[in-house]
């Protein structure tokens, strides 16, 4: 079957044509003369017109209190599922119906779960949270699960598993000894696949053919055992990408106030880390569009004037989004909200003293605890 069907008419379908349609040999592999031409053939596929009205009733979908939506840019080429099978030994993950690029919400939720754990969390994760002082009692709140070999020995921070969820874990009863949550839950914010903007790449064709250089070939085949030298011939592997420029559309549901940090951390994260395979070569960086973050385009919000710890006096204010969620602001105008705690209930107009637990993407995270400079506990 699969001799056969390379000789009709190439399907429409991006995933069916990169992973039916593939011209291999007898070892189930496209022959490396034949790769690069074929790759770019596939690359010069054009998405099916049909999936603009599929896209426009999934976006019309998030209308659900609490529903967010919005759109960031490529700064750099995409992979997302390099490892999956592929005749050409690169995968590339498509969405399975239409085959258009698409960034799985499970790999979103796992991104943001580490960049959460590994930027805000506390320096010693293995300290008791109740013997945390200062800046690391707030710190442990975004800390994620702590494992002991294969066993999960202690459960995430407050934060954390508001926005992803818990395990169950070892130490749970210790934890509901000293007041803390624990145990089983699920997160408060779901991580939808992030889709492809339909029209926004040129001729609406989204995909790009990349290559990667080997020029020790030898060395890795046989695992170290002779050494790299100077005259090896350099293998070139072609394989394909989402292109620079690509629009994606990302959504989260759950409650206001957490779909909203959460996508405050989310854009940080891909703008910092990215997404995908080789984000340490660069790639898979995403912007908001206009490529710039959202703090610094015209008209966007202020340089954020506090730090973290700091005490403010915030005012209460109505809701821009005209949504009804408690919202305050500081005197440098920017908005901000209380997270892993109940907002103070004060009256519109009304001032409060705070302190800043975190500074993120053009607004604050308030908390009514204050910093304590007690010697900071030791992990037991």
């Amino acid at each position: 079957m699969r001799q056969i069907l390379p000789n009709k008419q190439v399907p429409d379908h991006f995933g069916l044509a990169y992973e039916v349609w593939a011209p291999v040999g007898k070892d189930g592999k496209v022959p490396d003369s034949e790769r690069a031409k074929w790759l770019g053939q596939i690359a010069d596929m054009a998405i099916a017109a049909d999936y603009a009205r599929s896209y426009a009733r999934w976006k019309a979908s998030f209308s659900a209190p609490g529903d967010r939506t919005f759109e960031l840019k490529l700064v750099s080429r995409l992979l997302i599922g390099h490892g999956n099978t592929s005749a050409t030994d690169v995968g590339l993950t498509v969405h399975h119906t239409w085959g258009v690029p698409v960034i799985p919400g499970s790999a979103l939720k796992g991104l943001l779960a580490h960049y959460v754990s590994a930027v805000f969390g506390p320096s010693d994760p293995h300290c008791w949270p109740w013997e945390q002082t200062g800046e690391e009692q707030t710190r442990a709140e975004y800390q994620g699960v702590l494992w002991q070999g294969k066993r999960i020995k202690r459960g995430p921070g407050a934060v954390y598993r508001a926005l992803f969820g818990a395990p169950d874990a070892d130490e749970d009863d210790l934890f509901r000894k000293h007041g803390f949550d624990a145990g089983a839950v699920a997160g408060l914010v779901s991580f939808h696949d992030a889709l492809y903007v339909p029209r926004n790449a040129q001729d609406d064709k989204p995909f790009a053919l990349d290559v990667l250089t080997v020029h020790q070939k030898p060395y890795y085949d046989d695992l170290g055992q002779h050494w790299p030298n100077d005259y090896s011939s350099p293998n070139p592997v072609s394989f394909l990408t989402v292109r620079p420029g690509t629009h994606f559309l990302f959504a989260l549901s759950g409650p206001a106030d957490w779909t909203e940090l959460a996508e405050s951390l989310l854009v940080d994260a891909l703008q910092e880390w990215g997404v995908g395979g080789k984000t340490s070569a660069g790639y898979g960086r995403l912007l908001r569009p206009g490529n710039q973050p959202a703090q610094t385009t015209t008209g966007g919000p202020p340089t954020p004037r506090y730090r973290k710890h700091d005490k403010v006096t915030v005012t209460r204010v109505e809701d821009p989004s005209g949504k009804g969620k408690i919202k305050f602001k500081t005197d440098d105008d920017l908005l901000g909200q209380f997270a892993g705690e109940p907002p103070p209930d004060i009256p519109i107009g009304e001032t409060i003293e705070v302190w800043i637990a975190n500074v993120n993407q053009g607004n604050y995270t308030f908390t009514r605890k204050p910093p304590t400079d007690k010697p900071k506990g030791k992990s037991k």
